[in-house]
């Protein structure tokens, strides 16, 4: 979190430093409100809790080049939207409430595998770097891991059809996966390669899903849309079995026109006991064993004429 660096901010100018982020002048979003996504985005980011400080007024304005009464204005929204609170005489505090969690897309743990097995996702490696963990200090407190260990940040741009559908972020702890930053994944998938060339099993991920927008500009070029255009964020952590800490932090960025479905349907519903409470008849003579088992689903944009997207049906359990 944000107090991994001395104060907010300096954990905001390391922010800036490492997103990158501009404001685009030329936009018909006003400078104020392209703002309040970005200082959304560093709170949601840095996971920053309610009752930390934010940064000084002067400090945003420097970072981004806009002028004072920009950044209160931006500041004045976050406030009335319930992200900030001012506490006279103390400064600007965080008063953001927790997400809602929400189950995803049923017990299949790699993106690679959700995509319907006639339109396999085509991968394109934008970069593999390696920096020390106390530059990236949010993900080093989420691995757990220590400020001299060096991290692996992977970044792909996924297609589906020869159309970009999102960009995937995975932090992972370089030393124990030495090569990865080089080596071909194993049929596209991150989780494929862990586990046949590290041996190491995936036991299961943590995700939240949660609608955004796009701030950063590499993420804006390579889906092909503009800035503070609306994605899904996806996040996640890995975990694998007989340990505790993650091995992976995930950061997806999902262009709109891709939704996730998910259908849950009951089991072991007793029917005798059902006509008994409605009255209704059963529809057949028996009761089947069992009813069919969950599913997930991912469904792509329609890329041309009387294409009618395309759907994963996958049983639960196969990994």
């Amino acid at each position: 979190m944000a107090q991994l660096s001395n104060n907010a901010e300096e954990a905001f100018q390391l922010y800036m430093k490492l997103k990158k982020l501009k404001l685009a002048e030329n936009s018909c979003i006003p400078l104020y409100y392209q703002l309040c996504r970005v200082l959304q985005g560093f709170i949601r980011e840095q996971r920053l809790k309610q009752g930390d400080r934010f940064p000084p007024e002067e400090v945003i304005a420097a970072c981004l080049g806009v002028s004072r009464p920009t950044v209160n204005k931006a500041v004045q929204e976050l406030v009335r939207q319930g992200w900030l609170v001012r506490d006279r005489g103390r400064g600007t505090f965080v008063h953001r409430e927790p997400l809602v969690d929400l189950t995803l897309l049923s017990e299949n743990l790699s993106l690679t595998e959700q995509f319907p097995p006639d339109t396999p996702p085509q991968t394109e490696f934008i970069r593999r770097m390696i920096y020390p963990a106390r530059e990236v200090p949010d993900v080093m407190e989420i691995l757990g891991l220590g400020p001299e260990t060096e991290i692996l940040y992977i970044r792909r741009l996924r297609y589906a059809h020869g159309r970009p559908v999102m960009v995937c972020d995975a932090y992972l702890e370089a030393g124990r996966f030495p090569a990865l930053k080089e080596r071909p994944f194993v049929r596209d998938s991150l989780y494929a390669t862990l586990e046949e060339v590290y041996g190491v099993i995936i036991d299961r991920s943590e995700r939240r899903v949660e609608a955004a927008e796009i701030v950063e500009p590499e993420v804006a070029d390579l889906l092909g849309t503009q800035l503070f255009s609306p994605v899904l964020l996806l996040t996640g952590l890995t975990f694998i079995r007989g340990e505790e800490k993650p091995i992976e932090y995930m950061v997806s960025y999902v262009k709109e026109g891709v939704t996730f479905k998910s259908t849950v349907r009951r089991k072991g519903i007793d029917q005798s006991s059902l006509v008994e409470r409605t009255g209704l008849k059963p529809l057949r003579s028996e009761c089947p064993p069992h009813l069919p088992d969950e599913k997930a689903y991912i469904s792509l944009p329609h890329v041309s004429e009387g294409f009618p997207g395309a759907y994963l049906e996958r049983n639960k359990g196969k990994l």
